[in-house]
């Protein structure tokens, strides 16, 4: 059985755990499968890794399809899907995470290893990659096309939900 979810705001705590309780009551009732409709600018590095690595750990299938914008964390929760598509009408930005406050503001942060990291392990990025999307603090942009070129995700589609889906909702706040 198949579920989809999705998620469309920033990755931050309450968003983060509301999407947790859904796929774990999703699990519970049976699904065999999910399909996570993920579009977000990004946000807490905390929330989002926590996320990855919970939708990796699942034993069911996951799928996730990029429908809008997937930038900065929420790129790097997009490589938990084992299946990963994107829209036609869509983008991907990254750039390396910096701190928003404190004595460092602005400076690189040493979470940019951590959120880089599925880069390197799911997509196969070498060290020339890496540094090009995440030496700076500044966006960098790839296009549906490339993010499949460049191995993050499968293949480019307008996802079409099949009739009577079970679809939820994650609460944004």
């Amino acid at each position: 059985m198949q579920k989809f979810i999705v998620y469309q705001g920033p990755i931050n705590h309450v968003g983060t755990m509301n999407l947790q309780t859904l796929v774990l009551s999703a699990v519970k009732d049976g699904a065999t499968e999910l399909c996570l409709l993920l579009c977000s600018g990004g946000g807490d590095v905390t929330s989002g890794i926590g996320i990855f690595n919970f939708l990796k750990s699942l034993p069911v299938q996951i799928s996730i399809h990029n429908f809008g914008m997937c930038g900065s964390i929420a790129a790097t929760m997009f490589l938990a899907g084992a299946r990963r598509t994107t829209a036609k009408a869509s983008m991907f930005s990254l750039h390396a995470a910096t701190y928003v406050d404190g004595s460092r503001v602005a400076q690189v942060s040493e979470n940019t290893s951590l959120i880089s990291a599925p880069f390197r392990q799911i997509a196969h990025w070498d060290d020339d990659r890496i540094q090009k999307y995440f030496s700076s603090g500044l966006e960098q942009y790839i296009s549906p096309d490339d993010s499949v070129e460049f191995g993050m995700a499968h293949e480019v589609l307008d996802l079409e939900i099949p009739e009577g889906a079970e679809i939820l909702n994650v609460f944004v706040p």
